[in-house]
């Protein structure tokens, strides 16, 4: 397939959290590849819907590959990075998007398991920090994005899953460091905040938060992942290149700044 016209072509991205058919991690991925980038889609446990994107991605003309690593590991940065340089010998890494994420919920502080904590912060802080820490020294600079997905909790709260919106808000925090230290090698980092997304994950319609959502949003709907993910590509791409250090709210005006 020509890649003339895709403005990722020859670019190597990995899509962390990608394996669901259904989330934004893998139309993400569609997208980058319909564009011309190669793809690494990194999954939990879902081997075979992983497996499964990947031919999807590859019927776009592109090189892709699945990676399974445990994002509340020490080794996941490594591990992934390791199979991305096996699979793509010589290259650099031009995108990361760091999707993989995970939520506890409970009904009140009382009923609050303390444990939780260590493995929402793991999942959802540690990990990008191992993955970045790892892919450093291979990503492209200058040039290359690294786009972290965060979540409209971060910004409102969430009572029901404090530890889950807590480690999206100290992603914010740890995102502008990153943003600090690695803008001098023209090395982006941003957060993609994602309001209400129609996957499997999202509230029913008559759940108490959608309708504290539905009455603060302009546009008073849940959004799609392709939506999404055609915001998190702008953030991956060069015409990004003097954004950094940002979030950018993908929620149809339900937070601002």
């Amino acid at each position: 397939m020509s890649s003339a016209g895709k403005p990722f072509a020859g670019k190597l991205a990995i899509v962390t959290g990608a394996g669901k058919g259904n989330g934004v991690g893998f139309a993400t991925a569609t997208i980058l590849a319909e564009q011309g980038a190669d793809i690494v889609i990194h999954y939990n446990s879902s081997k075979e819907a992983a497996l499964k994107n990947v031919e999807a991605l590859k019927a776009l003309g592109v090189q892709a590959t699945a990676v399974q690593a445990d994002a509340g590991s020490l080794t996941y940065g490594k591990d992934i990075v390791d199979a991305t340089l096996k699979a793509f010998p010589g290259r650099t890494i031009d995108i990361l998007v760091n999707n993989a994420a995970t939520l506890a919920a409970f009904p009140s502080i009382a009923d609050t398991q303390v444990d939780a904590f260590t493995t929402v912060f793991n999942v959802n802080v540690r990990s990008i920090f191992l993955l970045i820490q790892a892919a450093e020294p291979h990503l492209t600079a200058p040039g290359a994005r690294i786009v972290n997905i965060s979540s409209v909790g971060a910004r409102i709260g969430v009572g029901a899953a404090n530890f889950y919106a807590g480690s999206k808000a100290a992603l914010h925090a740890m995102t502008r460091g990153w943003a600090e230290e690695l803008g001098p090698k023209g090395i982006t980092v941003n957060v993609a905040l994602l309001g209400p997304i129609e996957t499997d994950l999202v509230f029913p319609e008559d759940n108490p938060y959608t309708q504290r959502f539905r009455a603060d949003q302009a546009i008073k709907r849940n959004g799609t992942p392709k939506e999404a993910g055609e915001a998190i590509v702008f953030l991956s791409s060069p015409g990004s290149s003097f954004v950094t250090g940002q979030v950018l709210n993908i929620d149809g005006g339900l937070t601002y700044a």
